[in-house]
This record gives C-alpha cells, structure tokens and sequence, in this order.
C-alpha cells in the first residue's frame, strides 16, 4: 500500500537517513545557511548539506542538546556535554571547521562555558529591554543574565529557584514568561515575579483550575504578534487557550489534543503537535477567519520535533523505527492542497478519522516480510509517556495528575500587582477596563539572588 501523494507532500523529502552504526541520536537542528543545517546529537555538533545530502562532524563539543543563533554577537548558544553546560561558539569558527572537513585534521571548537551555568536543560534568548538576554533553566532555579557591554560578556544578575523545573520559557519584549507549576511573568526593571494569567478573567476560571489541579504547562507559543496587539498559545497537558498580553482569554475557543502531548511548534500560521507515534498539524487562523480549522493527522514512529525547517512554514522531525532513524522535513503550507486532511471545529477531540494510508502503516507493511517484523512499532500509550529531553526528564513527579500546592510560588512574594512598563508591567493605562489588582497568595519557599555585575 503505497503513501497517498498528499501524504508525501506534507512530510516533504527524508533529509537524513541513517541505519545501524551510522545512526545518530539526534536532538536538535537549526539552520545556519540557505544550504546548512547544523545537527545537535547525543554524539557530537555535525552539519548536514541538504543540497548534497551530506553529513559533516564538527570536532570540539560533546553532546549538544540545544542550539540558537545569536545574530548581533554572530555566535551560537548551546547546550552542551555531559555537564549540559551553557556555552558560546563563534560561527566563524564553525563555517572555518566546515572548510577544512576536507584535510585529515580540522580545528577543533572552543567554546567559551559559562562555569555557572550547568545542568541546564533549557534557555531562550533575545532582546529584552533593549537589550541581550538569556534566561536558562535548571532542574530547580532559572539564571537569567544580561549582556555588559563595558565588559563586553553575559553576566548573571538574577537566579529565581523554581518549584517545579521550567519547562518553557519566552522572551517579550519587557518581560521573560515562564512555565513551571503555573505560568510566570518577570519584569526586568527589578525581576518581579507574577502569575501572568489574569485571574479577574472569569472566563479561565476553569482553566485556570485544572492547570492547577491536574495538567501542567508544556509550551507558551507567541501566534500573533503587532504593535497593537501580541497573542500567545498557552500549552497544557490536555489542552490548550489564547490569551493577549494581559493574560487575559483573546479567543473563546480552546484546544484540545488527540492525544498524550509531546512537544509543541508553531510556524506560523501552523502548529505542530508531536505524540508517541502520531504528529498533528493544526491552523491557526485569525479572527477574522470564516469556517473551520484544518487539521492533519499523520501516523509517525516515534517522532521528535527537531527545530524549525529552513523553508517558511515547515518544521524537521526525527522519525526512528528498529535500528533505522530519518530526518523529515514536514511541510505544514501544503495542508490545504490536499483533499484527504480533516476540517474540524475549534474545540478538537481525537480525529474521528484517519488519513489513508498512514506511514506507519506503509512501514508496516514494508517490513512484514521479515520475522519479528513489528517489534519496532509502538501503539499510542494510554498513560502519559514523559519526552526523552531534558524540558521534561527532569520533572520530579512523573505523574501530571498530582495536584499542585497552590499556596506556593517560584519567586518571590509581591504584596499586590506592580506598575507595569512599556506592556504588562507598564502604564496603568494600559490595563483592560475594570481589571483589578489583586493580591497573591504568601509563598513557602523564596530563595532569589541578586548579581551586581
């Protein structure tokens, strides 16, 4: 039973394949020309030609789980080695080791560590308050430095301990939004910390309580974004909604997942959604969109979100299956040329069909001929089954169903809302008619630092 052509359009052409010894485990991509994508693996940094379909080791880093480009330093952040250190690489090193993969020894990278900065398992990085910013996420605090021109590096100036590990971060432009038990909002004037979720909006009243009660945040995905208006995808366990700025409901609708969440991308205007074998592919649509969401359901062993793709609109994906793992770029911009795809409303529950014929099944079929042939292929679990990448390895409680004590928060205590600048944290002006600022309940367990550099 071969793929269905609109199938194979949206997975787009195998990038990478690899099988036995050659195989890698891939954990991250991110593409650093119109021609190179960089590949961060358990084995090393490589750099994957997809002209020629090439795969090149760049010597001097061990593992790399994460990887984000720098553009006003021209340097790479990483996640590296078995520390999971926070380091910098100079992309000029990197194109200079590309060119001597030609000669028996190419130079290796050094990259500058951030002694301070290890077992981290997640960072994001950006401009916040015009200026340079990274937040980085440990099992049990963040670390948020700032860039010093005057000594020309990051220097850490706050560290906020967490009570859950963060499993999310985004950078506005005045604030850092985090996820742990709850989703928090710092302010960067003085890092103050709130919840950023609005609780005068009655309307996530029942949000609001099962995130508290039973799911966690996954993913904050900004979906919009304008000088008027800026739009964010709060992600939780089985579900999630729209909010503005404020915090406050944008949408009435709510999303709900076919299945037990992995990890979460969007490219605008699509979502991908990865599960233990299945990916859906979902459209954001505007306001002022007329008539239902499109929605793709495909069957994929074992898939993981890699990185966006270098084309618009487009994620890769590693797809493993027995000793045999591919590299997929998945092509959410064709959604809508193919017949097959399914139209559903806005609140979504598991599809009530399947596009045919699926590529597991295709896999399926191809290795039936030989003995012990399925012993690759997975069903969908029915108990949550954690991500293999540090975001959610490093949850101390393995089970979302344990309520959260409410009465606790990761950072400090703030006797009421504070004045906000320039958005959340500014100009009182800005706040919705009729919002009111309350109080947040005491905390437990307070422990920040503050850094003078």
């Amino acid at each position: 039973m071969p793929i269905s052509s609109s199938l194979q359009k949206l997975l787009g052409n195998s990038l990478l394949k690899l099988e036995g010894d050659d195989r890698l485990d891939i954990n991250c991509t991110l593409p650093l020309t119109d021609q190179i994508v960089l590949v961060g693996s358990e084995e090393g940094l490589y750099a994957l030609n997809v002209i020629k379909n090439s795969l090149t080791h760049i010597p001097g880093l061990g593992s790399v789980f994460q990887i984000q480009i720098i553009k006003e330093q021209e340097k790479l952040l990483m996640i590296v080695g078995d520390e999971r250190a926070l380091c910098l690489v100079e992309i000029k090193r990197v194109k200079q080791s590309l060119a001597q993969s030609h000669l028996p020894s190419q130079t290796e990278l050094a990259p500058y560590i951030f002694e301070t900065v290890k077992g981290c398992h997640l960072f994001a990085a950006g401009r916040v308050d015009n200026g340079p910013c990274i937040c980085a996420a440990m099992p049990n605090k963040i670390t948020i430095l700032r860039y010093n021109d005057n000594l020309n590096k990051y220097c850490i100036r706050k560290e906020i301990e967490t009570l859950e590990p963060c499993s999310c971060i985004h950078l506005t432009s005045y604030s850092i939004i985090i996820g742990t038990n709850k989703f928090y909002e710092i302010e960067m004037k003085q890092y103050v910390l709130e919840e950023f979720l609005d609780k005068n909006d009655v309307s996530l009243a029942s949000a609001v309580f099962a995130a508290s009660s039973h799911s966690f945040p996954i993913a904050i995905l900004q979906v919009a974004s304008s000088m008027q208006k800026e739009e964010y995808l709060l992600c939780f366990h089985e579900f999630g909604f729209f909010v503005d700025s404020y915090g406050r409901r944008s949408r009435t609708d709510e999303i709900k997942w076919s299945r037990v969440p992995l990890s979460f991308a969007y490219r605008e205007p699509y979502l991908f959604v990865t599960y233990f074998n299945s990916l859906d592919v979902i459209e954001i649509q505007g306001h002022s969109a007329v008539g239902p969401a499109v929605l793709a359901h495909l069957d994929i062993p074992n898939p993981r979100y890699l990185g966006p793709a270098i084309s618009s609109g487009a994620i890769y994906l590693a797809s493993s299956y027995q000793s045999k793992l591919r590299v997929i770029c998945c092509k959410g911009s064709l959604i809508r040329e193919s017949g097959e795809l399914q139209r559903t409303g806005s609140s979504r529950g598991s599809p009530s069909k399947r596009c045919p014929p699926t590529y597991t099944e295709h896999i399926t079929k191809r290795l039936t001929s030989g003995p012990g042939s399925h012993d690759g292929l997975h069903r969908e679990p029915s108990t949550p089954h954690r991500y293999r990448e540090g975001r959610t390895e490093f949850r101390r409680d393995k089970s979302p169903a344990r309520p959260l004590d409410r009465e606790k928060s990761p950072g400090r205590v703030l006797d009421s809302r504070r004045e906000r600048s320039p958005g959340r944290f500014g100009d009182s002006t800005r706040l919705h008619a009729g919002s009111v600022r309350t109080q947040l309940a005491p905390v437990n367990k307070v422990c920040t630092r503050r850094w003078s550099q």
